[in-house]
Protein backbone atom coordinates (compact mmCIF):
# COMPACT_ATOMS: atom_id res chain seq x y z
CA UNK A 1 0.00 0.00 0.00
CA UNK A 2 1.07 3.17 -1.09
CA UNK A 3 0.80 6.30 1.38
CA UNK A 4 1.49 9.87 0.95
CA UNK A 5 1.28 12.87 3.46
CA UNK A 6 1.45 16.19 2.64
CA UNK A 7 1.43 18.28 -0.25
CA UNK A 8 3.94 17.07 -2.38
CA UNK A 9 5.25 14.22 -0.24
CA UNK A 10 6.91 11.45 -2.13
CA UNK A 11 4.20 8.40 -1.83
CA UNK A 12 6.14 5.74 0.41
CA UNK A 13 5.13 1.83 0.53
CA UNK A 14 4.23 0.81 3.71
CA UNK A 15 3.56 -2.65 5.25
CA UNK A 16 1.45 -4.09 7.75
CA UNK A 17 2.93 -6.28 11.03
CA UNK A 18 1.55 -9.18 8.86
CA UNK A 19 2.52 -8.41 5.76
CA UNK A 20 6.34 -7.99 6.91
CA UNK A 21 6.09 -11.06 8.59
CA UNK A 22 4.63 -12.99 5.85
CA UNK A 23 7.47 -11.77 3.23
CA UNK A 24 10.55 -12.69 6.18
CA UNK A 25 8.42 -16.14 5.97
CA UNK A 26 8.63 -16.53 2.71
CA UNK A 27 11.90 -15.12 1.77
CA UNK A 28 13.11 -17.61 4.76
CA UNK A 29 11.66 -20.54 2.84
CA UNK A 30 13.55 -19.58 -0.35
CA UNK A 31 16.60 -19.39 1.92
CA UNK A 32 16.45 -22.92 3.51
CA UNK A 33 14.59 -24.52 1.07
CA UNK A 34 15.82 -27.75 2.82
CA UNK A 35 17.33 -28.86 6.35
CA UNK A 36 20.33 -27.51 8.12
CA UNK A 37 22.55 -28.87 10.44
CA UNK A 38 22.98 -27.15 13.46
CA UNK A 39 25.41 -27.27 16.33
CA UNK A 40 25.43 -25.62 19.94
CA UNK A 41 24.87 -26.32 23.73
CA UNK A 42 21.09 -27.25 24.98
CA UNK A 43 19.73 -25.34 27.44
CA UNK A 44 16.47 -25.01 29.21
CA UNK A 45 16.02 -27.92 28.22
CA UNK A 46 12.24 -29.23 30.68
CA UNK A 47 13.25 -31.49 32.97
CA UNK A 48 10.68 -33.51 31.93
CA UNK A 49 10.81 -33.43 28.62
CA UNK A 50 10.55 -37.34 27.99
CA UNK A 51 6.91 -37.15 28.98
CA UNK A 52 6.07 -34.11 26.96
CA UNK A 53 4.07 -33.85 23.59
CA UNK A 54 5.71 -30.91 22.57
CA UNK A 55 9.41 -30.00 23.59
CA UNK A 56 10.80 -26.55 23.34
CA UNK A 57 14.45 -25.48 24.39
CA UNK A 58 17.79 -23.45 23.01
CA UNK A 59 20.67 -23.88 21.99
CA UNK A 60 23.29 -21.54 22.71
CA UNK A 61 26.89 -20.36 21.16
CA UNK A 62 29.69 -19.08 24.06
CA UNK A 63 32.23 -17.41 23.80
CA UNK A 64 35.84 -17.17 25.35
CA UNK A 65 34.16 -15.98 28.33
CA UNK A 66 31.82 -19.26 29.35
CA UNK A 67 28.46 -17.00 28.55
CA UNK A 68 26.32 -17.54 26.15
CA UNK A 69 26.60 -14.77 22.76
CA UNK A 70 24.16 -16.28 20.21
CA UNK A 71 20.64 -18.30 21.35
CA UNK A 72 18.00 -19.33 18.64
CA UNK A 73 14.92 -21.11 19.99
CA UNK A 74 14.48 -25.28 19.36
CA UNK A 75 11.14 -27.19 19.17
CA UNK A 76 10.80 -30.91 19.02
CA UNK A 77 7.10 -31.05 17.91
CA UNK A 78 5.28 -34.61 19.10
CA UNK A 79 4.43 -35.61 15.54
CA UNK A 80 8.49 -35.23 14.26
CA UNK A 81 9.24 -37.18 17.20
CA UNK A 82 7.05 -39.93 16.18
CA UNK A 83 7.96 -39.64 12.37
CA UNK A 84 11.34 -39.46 12.69
CA UNK A 85 11.98 -41.79 16.41
CA UNK A 86 13.46 -39.01 17.97
CA UNK A 87 12.09 -40.25 21.37
CA UNK A 88 14.66 -42.35 21.70
CA UNK A 89 16.65 -39.47 22.66
CA UNK A 90 15.07 -38.06 25.04
CA UNK A 91 13.78 -41.18 27.44
CA UNK A 92 17.10 -43.06 27.93
CA UNK A 93 16.54 -45.80 25.50
CA UNK A 94 18.54 -44.83 22.95
CA UNK A 95 22.40 -46.21 24.17
CA UNK A 96 24.50 -43.47 23.63
CA UNK A 97 22.80 -40.07 23.27
CA UNK A 98 20.36 -38.41 25.50
CA UNK A 99 19.63 -34.81 25.37
CA UNK A 100 20.46 -32.64 28.10
CA UNK A 101 21.38 -29.65 29.34
CA UNK A 102 24.93 -27.90 28.83
CA UNK A 103 25.46 -31.34 26.02
CA UNK A 104 26.75 -29.95 22.68
CA UNK A 105 24.71 -31.34 20.32
CA UNK A 106 24.68 -31.39 16.48
CA UNK A 107 20.76 -31.06 15.27
CA UNK A 108 19.20 -31.12 11.35
CA UNK A 109 16.48 -28.62 11.43
CA UNK A 110 14.15 -26.96 9.44
CA UNK A 111 14.04 -22.92 10.03
CA UNK A 112 10.48 -22.25 10.60
CA UNK A 113 9.38 -18.89 10.83
CA UNK A 114 5.46 -18.45 12.39
CA UNK A 115 4.30 -15.30 10.83
CA UNK A 116 0.93 -14.88 12.91
CA UNK A 117 3.68 -14.45 16.41
CA UNK A 118 7.23 -13.40 14.43
CA UNK A 119 8.80 -16.14 15.91
CA UNK A 120 11.81 -17.91 14.26
CA UNK A 121 12.24 -21.18 16.13
CA UNK A 122 14.06 -24.60 14.69
CA UNK A 123 12.48 -27.78 14.30
CA UNK A 124 14.18 -30.84 15.04
CA UNK A 125 13.81 -33.85 12.19
CA UNK A 126 17.13 -35.80 13.34
CA UNK A 127 19.90 -35.87 15.63
CA UNK A 128 23.78 -36.96 14.89
CA UNK A 129 24.89 -38.77 17.78
CA UNK A 130 28.54 -39.60 16.87
CA UNK A 131 28.87 -35.36 16.91
CA UNK A 132 28.07 -35.42 20.80
CA UNK A 133 29.68 -38.79 21.66
CA UNK A 134 32.83 -37.28 19.87
CA UNK A 135 32.83 -34.42 21.59
CA UNK A 136 32.27 -36.06 25.16
CA UNK A 137 35.43 -38.06 24.06
CA UNK A 138 37.54 -34.63 23.32
CA UNK A 139 36.58 -33.43 26.96
CA UNK A 140 37.29 -37.00 28.59
CA UNK A 141 40.84 -36.88 27.33
CA UNK A 142 41.22 -33.36 28.46
CA UNK A 143 40.04 -34.55 32.06
CA UNK A 144 42.60 -37.85 31.81
CA UNK A 145 45.67 -35.27 30.67
CA UNK A 146 45.03 -32.81 33.54
CA UNK A 147 44.45 -35.74 36.09
CA UNK A 148 47.40 -37.77 34.95
CA UNK A 149 49.20 -34.35 35.01
CA UNK A 150 48.28 -33.34 38.48
CA UNK A 151 49.22 -36.93 39.93
CA UNK A 152 45.31 -37.07 41.03
CA UNK A 153 45.40 -40.78 38.76
CA UNK A 154 45.83 -42.94 41.88
CA UNK A 155 45.58 -40.44 44.90
CA UNK A 156 42.68 -42.45 45.97
CA UNK A 157 44.24 -45.91 45.26
CA UNK A 158 46.63 -45.14 47.75
CA UNK A 159 45.08 -44.64 50.66
CA UNK A 160 44.91 -47.69 52.83
CA UNK A 161 41.85 -49.85 52.38
CA UNK A 162 40.01 -50.81 55.59
CA UNK A 163 40.36 -54.58 56.74
CA UNK A 164 36.82 -54.79 57.82
CA UNK A 165 34.70 -52.19 55.30
CA UNK A 166 31.75 -52.65 57.61
CA UNK A 167 30.36 -48.74 57.80
CA UNK A 168 29.59 -47.64 54.61
CA UNK A 169 28.54 -44.46 53.41
CA UNK A 170 26.10 -44.84 50.21
CA UNK A 171 25.52 -41.85 47.32
CA UNK A 172 22.92 -42.48 45.06
CA UNK A 173 19.86 -40.97 44.04
CA UNK A 174 17.01 -41.88 46.91
CA UNK A 175 14.91 -44.72 46.12
CA UNK A 176 16.56 -45.79 42.81
CA UNK A 177 16.93 -49.32 41.56
CA UNK A 178 20.55 -48.80 42.23
CA UNK A 179 19.96 -48.47 45.74
CA UNK A 180 17.64 -50.89 46.18
CA UNK A 181 20.60 -53.84 44.22
CA UNK A 182 23.15 -52.56 46.78
CA UNK A 183 20.71 -52.68 49.82
CA UNK A 184 19.45 -56.01 49.09
CA UNK A 185 22.85 -57.69 48.25
CA UNK A 186 23.98 -56.52 51.71
CA UNK A 187 21.18 -57.30 53.51
CA UNK A 188 22.12 -60.85 52.15
CA UNK A 189 24.70 -61.49 53.65
CA UNK A 190 25.94 -62.57 57.71
CA UNK A 191 27.68 -59.09 58.47
CA UNK A 192 26.16 -56.44 60.50
CA UNK A 193 26.71 -53.43 57.63
CA UNK A 194 26.13 -50.10 58.60
CA UNK A 195 24.77 -47.41 55.36
CA UNK A 196 24.99 -43.80 55.89
CA UNK A 197 22.80 -42.97 52.72
CA UNK A 198 23.60 -39.33 50.89
CA UNK A 199 20.91 -38.49 48.56
CA UNK A 200 22.08 -36.72 45.02
CA UNK A 201 21.24 -36.52 41.29
CA UNK A 202 22.99 -38.99 39.15
CA UNK A 203 22.47 -36.99 35.83
CA UNK A 204 22.21 -33.77 34.65
CA UNK A 205 23.66 -30.38 35.62
CA UNK A 206 23.62 -30.73 39.25
CA UNK A 207 25.07 -34.19 39.38
CA UNK A 208 28.51 -32.56 40.38
CA UNK A 209 28.14 -29.96 42.89
CA UNK A 210 25.57 -32.97 44.61
CA UNK A 211 27.68 -35.93 45.09
CA UNK A 212 31.08 -33.43 45.83
CA UNK A 213 28.75 -32.30 49.15
CA UNK A 214 28.05 -36.00 49.64
CA UNK A 215 31.50 -36.77 49.72
CA UNK A 216 32.16 -34.18 52.00
CA UNK A 217 29.55 -34.83 54.40
CA UNK A 218 30.01 -38.60 54.63
CA UNK A 219 33.42 -38.16 55.38
CA UNK A 220 32.51 -36.16 58.85
CA UNK A 221 30.60 -39.62 59.33
CA UNK A 222 33.68 -41.44 59.85
CA UNK A 223 32.99 -44.26 57.34
CA UNK A 224 35.07 -47.25 55.97
CA UNK A 225 34.19 -46.85 52.53
CA UNK A 226 31.77 -44.34 50.07
CA UNK A 227 30.25 -45.83 47.58
CA UNK A 228 29.04 -44.27 44.60
CA UNK A 229 26.29 -45.66 42.22
CA UNK A 230 23.82 -45.98 39.62
CA UNK A 231 22.19 -48.45 37.23
CA UNK A 232 22.58 -48.31 33.39
CA UNK A 233 22.12 -45.14 30.89
CA UNK A 234 23.36 -43.50 27.92
CA UNK A 235 26.48 -42.63 27.43
CA UNK A 236 25.96 -38.77 27.35
CA UNK A 237 24.32 -39.97 30.65
CA UNK A 238 27.14 -41.72 32.11
CA UNK A 239 29.50 -39.33 30.66
CA UNK A 240 28.29 -36.86 33.75
CA UNK A 241 30.77 -38.69 36.22
CA UNK A 242 33.80 -37.32 33.41
CA UNK A 243 33.82 -33.96 35.24
CA UNK A 244 36.88 -33.01 35.84
CA UNK A 245 35.92 -31.24 39.63
CA UNK A 246 34.06 -34.42 40.70
CA UNK A 247 36.79 -36.57 39.63
CA UNK A 248 39.14 -34.39 41.74
CA UNK A 249 36.77 -34.64 44.61
CA UNK A 250 36.85 -38.30 44.30
CA UNK A 251 40.91 -38.43 44.18
CA UNK A 252 41.17 -36.15 46.84
CA UNK A 253 39.00 -38.28 49.18
CA UNK A 254 41.10 -39.18 52.46
CA UNK A 255 38.13 -41.77 52.44
CA UNK A 256 38.22 -45.04 50.03
CA UNK A 257 35.77 -44.55 46.94
CA UNK A 258 33.94 -47.71 45.25
CA UNK A 259 32.32 -46.97 42.49
CA UNK A 260 29.73 -49.07 40.68
CA UNK A 261 28.56 -46.87 37.43
CA UNK A 262 26.28 -47.96 34.27
CA UNK A 263 26.90 -50.95 32.13
CA UNK A 264 29.75 -53.72 32.22
CA UNK A 265 31.33 -52.36 29.22
CA UNK A 266 30.78 -48.59 30.73
CA UNK A 267 33.46 -46.82 32.18
CA UNK A 268 33.65 -43.41 33.67
CA UNK A 269 36.59 -41.46 35.11
CA UNK A 270 35.26 -41.29 38.30
CA UNK A 271 35.96 -44.94 38.03
CA UNK A 272 39.61 -44.37 36.83
CA UNK A 273 40.13 -42.20 39.97
CA UNK A 274 37.99 -44.45 42.82
CA UNK A 275 39.97 -46.45 44.75
CA UNK A 276 37.81 -49.88 43.64
CA UNK A 277 35.52 -49.98 41.05
CA UNK A 278 32.48 -52.68 40.09
CA UNK A 279 30.35 -53.03 37.27
CA UNK A 280 27.06 -52.98 38.48
CA UNK A 281 25.31 -51.73 42.33
CA UNK A 282 25.18 -55.10 43.06
CA UNK A 283 28.61 -56.14 42.35
CA UNK A 284 30.00 -53.19 44.59
CA UNK A 285 28.15 -55.11 47.81
CA UNK A 286 29.00 -58.27 46.80
CA UNK A 287 32.63 -57.28 46.27
CA UNK A 288 32.03 -55.48 49.91
CA UNK A 289 30.90 -59.22 51.21
CA UNK A 290 33.64 -60.40 49.80
CA UNK A 291 35.69 -58.28 51.75
CA UNK A 292 34.20 -58.88 54.92
CA UNK A 293 34.32 -62.61 54.27
CA UNK A 294 38.17 -62.59 53.69
CA UNK A 295 38.75 -60.83 56.62
CA UNK A 296 36.74 -63.55 58.84
CA UNK A 297 38.30 -66.21 56.72
CA UNK A 298 41.73 -64.66 57.56
CA UNK A 299 40.53 -64.73 61.35
CA UNK A 300 39.32 -68.53 61.05
CA UNK A 301 42.79 -69.17 59.73
CA UNK A 302 44.34 -67.25 62.85
CA UNK A 303 42.26 -69.40 65.15
CA UNK A 304 43.01 -72.39 63.90
CA UNK A 305 47.10 -71.64 63.44
CA UNK A 306 46.84 -70.67 67.18
CA UNK A 307 45.50 -73.37 68.34
CA UNK A 308 47.92 -75.40 66.40
CA UNK A 309 50.59 -73.80 68.02
CA UNK A 310 49.12 -73.73 71.47
CA UNK A 311 49.08 -77.46 71.11
CA UNK A 312 52.66 -77.96 70.04
CA UNK A 313 53.81 -75.55 73.10
CA UNK A 314 51.71 -77.63 75.38
CA UNK A 315 53.38 -81.11 74.54
CA UNK A 316 56.78 -79.41 74.42
CA UNK A 317 56.14 -77.96 77.82
CA UNK A 318 55.17 -82.34 79.21
CA UNK A 319 58.65 -83.35 77.84
CA UNK A 320 60.30 -80.16 79.19
CA UNK A 321 58.05 -81.83 82.53
CA UNK A 322 59.83 -84.99 82.55
CA UNK A 323 63.02 -84.42 82.32
CA UNK A 324 62.22 -82.13 85.39
CA UNK A 325 61.51 -84.97 87.32
CA UNK A 326 64.51 -86.89 86.48
CA UNK A 327 66.42 -83.77 87.06
CA UNK A 328 64.63 -83.33 90.84
CA UNK A 329 66.26 -86.82 91.54
CA UNK A 330 69.78 -85.53 90.78
CA UNK A 331 69.14 -82.23 92.87
CA UNK A 332 68.05 -84.03 95.70
CA UNK A 333 71.21 -85.85 96.05
CA UNK A 334 73.53 -83.08 95.36
CA UNK A 335 72.16 -81.66 97.93
CA UNK A 336 71.99 -84.06 100.73
CA UNK A 337 76.17 -84.43 99.53
CA UNK A 338 75.72 -80.68 100.03
CA UNK A 339 74.27 -81.04 103.31
CA UNK A 340 77.07 -83.29 104.52
CA UNK A 341 80.03 -81.06 102.75
CA UNK A 342 78.25 -77.87 104.97
CA UNK A 343 78.36 -79.71 108.22
CA UNK A 344 82.32 -80.57 108.07
CA UNK A 345 82.87 -76.83 106.83
CA UNK A 346 81.17 -75.36 109.74
CA UNK A 347 83.13 -77.60 112.35
CA UNK A 348 86.18 -76.40 110.98
CA UNK A 349 85.02 -73.36 110.83
CA UNK A 350 83.56 -73.14 114.64
CA UNK A 351 87.74 -74.61 115.80
CA UNK A 352 89.10 -71.67 113.78
CA UNK A 353 86.79 -68.74 115.09
CA UNK A 354 87.37 -70.25 118.90
CA UNK A 355 91.12 -69.81 118.63
CA UNK A 356 91.03 -66.53 116.96
CA UNK A 357 88.48 -65.23 119.62
CA UNK A 358 91.35 -66.34 121.83
CA UNK A 359 93.99 -64.75 120.83
CA UNK A 360 91.99 -61.37 120.17
CA UNK A 361 90.81 -61.46 124.15
CA UNK A 362 94.53 -61.58 124.86
CA UNK A 363 95.49 -58.60 122.70
CA UNK A 364 92.34 -56.55 123.75
CA UNK A 365 93.31 -56.76 127.72
CA UNK A 366 97.11 -55.87 126.77
CA UNK A 367 96.09 -52.64 125.01
CA UNK A 368 93.47 -51.39 127.31
CA UNK A 369 96.55 -51.36 130.29
CA UNK A 370 98.12 -49.40 127.95
CA UNK A 371 95.35 -47.02 127.27
CA UNK A 372 94.87 -46.49 131.06
CA UNK A 373 98.85 -45.85 132.02
CA UNK A 374 98.95 -43.35 128.90
CA UNK A 375 95.39 -41.62 129.68
CA UNK A 376 96.89 -40.99 133.09
CA UNK A 377 100.16 -39.08 131.92
CA UNK A 378 98.15 -37.29 129.54
CA UNK A 379 95.47 -35.80 132.39
CA UNK A 380 98.65 -34.97 134.60
CA UNK A 381 100.13 -32.80 132.44
CA UNK A 382 97.05 -30.74 131.32
CA UNK A 383 95.94 -30.34 135.48
CA UNK A 384 99.94 -28.66 135.64
CA UNK A 385 98.89 -26.40 132.39
CA UNK A 386 95.63 -25.49 133.70
CA UNK A 387 96.96 -24.44 137.22
CA UNK A 388 99.62 -22.08 135.47
CA UNK A 389 97.17 -20.40 133.39
CA UNK A 390 95.53 -18.01 135.49
CA UNK A 391 98.61 -16.40 136.07
CA UNK A 392 99.81 -15.93 132.65
CA UNK A 393 96.64 -14.61 131.57
CA UNK A 394 96.77 -11.97 134.29
CA UNK A 395 99.75 -10.22 133.16
CA UNK A 396 98.80 -9.99 129.73
CA UNK A 397 95.50 -8.23 130.40
CA UNK A 398 97.37 -5.81 132.71
CA UNK A 399 99.43 -4.70 129.95
CA UNK A 400 96.17 -4.62 127.23
CA UNK A 401 94.18 -2.57 129.63
CA UNK A 402 97.46 0.04 130.35
CA UNK A 403 97.67 0.24 126.43
CA UNK A 404 93.89 1.26 125.94
CA UNK A 405 93.80 3.77 128.52
CA UNK A 406 96.79 5.74 127.16
CA UNK A 407 95.05 5.71 123.78
CA UNK A 408 92.18 7.00 125.59
CA UNK A 409 93.79 9.82 127.57
CA UNK A 410 95.38 11.11 124.00
CA UNK A 411 91.82 11.18 122.31
CA UNK A 412 90.39 12.98 125.20
CA UNK A 413 92.59 15.77 125.12
CA UNK A 414 92.01 16.06 120.87
CA UNK A 415 88.36 15.81 121.51
CA UNK A 416 88.62 18.96 124.28
CA UNK A 417 91.01 21.68 121.79
CA UNK A 418 89.06 20.59 118.82
CA UNK A 419 85.86 22.30 119.16
CA UNK A 420 87.74 25.44 119.98
CA UNK A 421 89.48 25.66 117.33
CA UNK A 422 86.18 25.10 114.82
CA UNK A 423 84.67 27.82 116.81
CA UNK A 424 87.17 30.51 116.31
CA UNK A 425 87.55 29.55 112.52
CA UNK A 426 83.82 29.68 112.17
CA UNK A 427 83.37 32.95 113.91
CA UNK A 428 85.95 34.75 111.41
CA UNK A 429 84.04 33.46 108.17
CA UNK A 430 81.10 35.17 109.81
CA UNK A 431 82.46 38.83 110.10
CA UNK A 432 84.03 38.41 106.82
CA UNK A 433 80.64 37.47 105.22
CA UNK A 434 78.69 40.37 107.41
CA UNK A 435 81.48 42.73 106.23
CA UNK A 436 81.29 42.23 102.76
CA UNK A 437 77.07 42.01 103.02
CA UNK A 438 77.59 45.41 104.26
CA UNK A 439 79.14 46.63 101.71
CA UNK A 440 76.55 45.07 98.97
CA UNK A 441 73.67 46.86 100.60
CA UNK A 442 71.79 48.69 98.03
CA UNK A 443 70.75 51.37 100.94
CA UNK A 444 74.80 52.35 100.47
CA UNK A 445 74.38 53.12 97.14
CA UNK A 446 71.55 54.58 97.43
CA UNK A 447 73.01 57.08 99.75
CA UNK A 448 76.24 57.95 97.82
CA UNK A 449 73.27 59.46 95.12
CA UNK A 450 72.63 56.38 93.20
CA UNK A 451 68.71 55.44 91.76
CA UNK A 452 67.12 51.37 91.52
CA UNK A 453 64.17 51.82 88.45
CA UNK A 454 61.77 48.55 88.93
CA UNK A 455 58.96 47.98 87.12
CA UNK A 456 55.35 48.42 88.57
CA UNK A 457 55.52 44.52 89.54
CA UNK A 458 59.23 45.28 91.15
CA UNK A 459 61.16 43.59 88.61
CA UNK A 460 64.60 45.36 88.47
CA UNK A 461 64.99 47.03 85.11
CA UNK A 462 68.72 46.67 83.97
CA UNK A 463 68.22 48.03 79.98
CA UNK A 464 66.43 50.28 78.00
CA UNK A 465 64.76 47.30 76.11
CA UNK A 466 63.25 46.21 78.83
CA UNK A 467 61.22 49.30 79.28
CA UNK A 468 58.20 49.02 76.48
CA UNK A 469 56.50 52.82 75.97
CA UNK A 470 53.32 53.33 78.04
CA UNK A 471 55.21 51.55 80.79
CA UNK A 472 54.59 52.69 84.58
CA UNK A 473 58.04 53.06 86.21
CA UNK A 474 59.26 53.50 89.81
CA UNK A 475 62.87 55.14 90.62
CA UNK A 476 63.91 54.63 94.21
CA UNK A 477 66.46 57.45 95.90
CA UNK A 478 67.59 57.10 99.38
CA UNK A 479 64.73 59.31 100.56
CA UNK A 480 61.81 57.69 98.70
CA UNK A 481 60.14 56.80 95.38
CA UNK A 482 59.27 58.59 92.05
CA UNK A 483 56.60 57.13 89.56
CA UNK A 484 57.17 58.26 85.96
CA UNK A 485 55.47 56.83 82.95
CA UNK A 486 57.88 55.79 79.47
CA UNK A 487 57.16 57.90 76.31
CA UNK A 488 60.42 57.41 74.11
CA UNK A 489 63.68 55.04 74.28
CA UNK A 490 66.76 55.70 72.70
CA UNK A 491 70.10 55.97 72.91
CA UNK A 492 69.08 59.33 74.23
CA UNK A 493 66.71 61.13 76.69
CA UNK A 494 64.09 63.25 74.41
CA UNK A 495 64.66 67.09 74.16
CA UNK A 496 63.14 69.27 77.35
CA UNK A 497 60.19 71.12 76.24
CA UNK A 498 61.52 74.34 77.66
CA UNK A 499 65.10 74.45 78.07
CA UNK A 500 65.44 72.09 74.44
CA UNK A 501 67.97 70.13 77.02
CA UNK A 502 68.15 66.74 77.58
CA UNK A 503 65.00 66.13 80.47
CA UNK A 504 65.99 66.21 83.74
CA UNK A 505 66.47 63.53 86.63
CA UNK A 506 63.09 61.93 87.68
CA UNK A 507 61.36 64.10 84.95
CA UNK A 508 57.66 62.82 83.76
CA UNK A 509 57.10 61.59 80.15
CA UNK A 510 61.35 60.57 79.79
CA UNK A 511 63.32 57.62 80.90
CA UNK A 512 65.66 58.20 83.40
CA UNK A 513 69.49 56.96 82.92
CA UNK A 514 71.71 56.58 85.52
CA UNK A 515 75.23 57.79 84.47
CA UNK A 516 77.86 55.19 86.54
CA UNK A 517 79.63 56.86 89.41
CA UNK A 518 83.78 56.20 88.75
CA UNK A 519 86.74 56.67 91.44
CA UNK A 520 89.70 57.61 89.24
CA UNK A 521 91.04 54.67 87.89
CA UNK A 522 88.46 51.89 88.63
CA UNK A 523 85.47 50.37 87.13
CA UNK A 524 81.82 51.96 87.33
CA UNK A 525 80.15 50.70 90.75
CA UNK A 526 76.66 49.79 89.60
CA UNK A 527 75.23 50.08 86.40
Amino acid sequence: MSEAFGAGATPRHVLTVRELNERISVELQAAFPRTVWVRGEVQRLPSDAATRQHVYFELHETGRSGAAEYAVSVSLMGWDRQKFGLGRFLDGTDRDLQLANQLEVCLECRVDFYPKFGKLTLKIVGIDPTFSLGRLEARRRQTLAFLNEHDLLDKNRRVPWPELPLRIGLITAPGSAAEQDFMTGLAASPWAFTVVARGARMQGEQLEAEVTAALRHLQAERVDVIVITRGGGSRADLSWFDQQDLAVAIADCPVPVLTAIGHDIDRSIADEVAHQSCKTPTAAAEFLVGCVDEAAHRVRRAATELARLAQDQLADAQARLAATARLAHVVHAALREGRSLVRQDAARLQGAVAGRLSAGNALLADRRARLVSAAGNVVARKRDALASAPARLSAGVQARLQLARQGHAAQAARLEREPGRLLADRERRLLALATQARLLDPARLLARGYTITTAADGRILTSAAAAPGGATLLTRFSDGVVTSRVTATGDNPPPDPVSGGPTGKGAQGGRKKAKPETNPGQEPLFR
